[in-house]
């Protein structure tokens, strides 16, 4: 059986697997990669869909719910029936080492394809544990977008549906920026890479009745005429069908941080303390490694796992990013189509007009 690279974050994070098409929050669509890219990634992990039957090694071992594992040991198992035609299975094992692996049945990985109670499909048990070991890794995942012009780095966050995503694309379509994310990346504290096979594009339509651009239209009637289904199988829209006149940049020093909201017409600067509370917040609302049910089980088996501290990370790695950073301010505003000409201007690339360019 062939085996898949997939490379969600150059240099940073890759996964290995034998299921083609693999897709996740870390990215739909993603190219293939190769073993060379995946060894370079500081965060490697393997799922294997196979079908396997571990009941009797496991029959003697403590239970968590539905999950079973000896204490101090680095692997446990989740075996549930259904329908009285078979068992789910999981096995999940090598969380303290440097590439863990999934093992799942065919049964739990056709079955379960969202995020119900404690049932969670693949690609969200994946998602947890790469966000996971990520913080361990010194790296912390961020819901934001991502672009680069005339040499700053603006990181843009905010609520979903605020903004964010048509902000980056009108600067880079219309404005010329350098696309780095549109909906997740990943920072050290200082750096921000590229997450760029997300595509939260897809969902949103301006309803706003303001001046746009003619590509901003255009991309507003792709998105609305694709028709997309979240599915793991089949092609999917990505940022190169988008921004194909663009160049990707991935992995840039951020200067300037700005938080999106909407009501009224302000642009502030932010203090250390309000830019840390929204930012974590912003992010508690995304990542959901604190509340997955397959982490918590094997910490409760092996506590050396240490979810707690990946949250106090998370916290520091978030403040050496605020505090690095050149300006972090917040805009409001009204209409979502407003905030990529107030962007550009608070990091230092207003947008010339037409009639000056002309007078020149």
């Amino acid at each position: 059986m062939k085996t898949y690279y997939y490379i969600a974050s150059a240099g940073v994070l890759g996964i290995k697997t034998n299921i083609k098409n693999f897709g996740w929050s870390y990215g739909h669509n993603v190219p293939e990669g190769t073993s060379e890219q995946y060894e370079r990634c500081e965060v490697r992990m393997q799922v294997e869909l196979k079908e396997f039957n571990d009941d009797a090694e496991h029959e003697a071992m403590g239970k968590y719910h539905y999950f079973s594992g000896t204490p101090g040991a680095d692997k446990i198992y989740y075996t549930r029936n259904y329908a009285g035609k078979g068992r789910m299975r999981i096995r999940a094992e090598g969380f303290l080492t440097d590439e863990p692996k999934i093992t799942v049945n065919r049964a739990y990985y056709k079955l379960i394809i969202h995020r119900i109670m404690n049932l969670h499909s693949i690609p969200y048990i994946m998602t947890d544990l790469a966000t996971l070991l990520l913080l361990k890794k010194g790296y912390a995942p961020i819901h934001c977008s991502a672009f680069k012009k005339n040499g700053s780095t603006l990181t843009v966050f905010a609520p979903s549906n605020t903004g964010k995503t048509i902000s980056c694309m009108t600067a880079c379509i219309d404005y010329g920026a350098e696309f780095i994310a549109e909906d997740l990346a990943i920072t050290d504290g200082e750096k921000i890479y590229s997450v760029p096979w997300t595509n939260t594009f897809r969902d949103y339509s301006a309803n706003d009745n303001t001046e746009r651009s003619s590509h901003s239209n255009i991309i507003n009637a792709l998105v609305t005429l694709s028709g997309y289904l979240n599915k793991r199988e089949g092609k999917q829209s990505d940022f190169t069908e988008y921004f194909s006149d663009t160049s990707l940049s991935t992995k840039n020093t951020v200067t300037h941080i700005a938080i999106l909201e909407r009501g009224g017409n302000l642009v502030r600067e932010t203090t250390e303390v309000e830019s840390l509370q929204k930012i974590m917040n912003l992010n508690r609302y995304i990542f959901n490694y604190l509340r997955s049910p397959l982490l918590t089980a094997y910490e409760f088996f092996n506590p050396e796992l240490k979810i707690d501290q990946a949250l106090a990370n998370e916290r520091e790695i978030l403040t050496q990013l605020i505090r690095g950073s050149d300006k972090v301010f917040s805009v409001k505003k009204n209409n979502a189509t407003h905030y990529a000409k107030e962007l550009l201007e608070q990091i230092g690339s207003p947008i010339v007009p037409a009639a000056v360019v002309q007078g020149a």
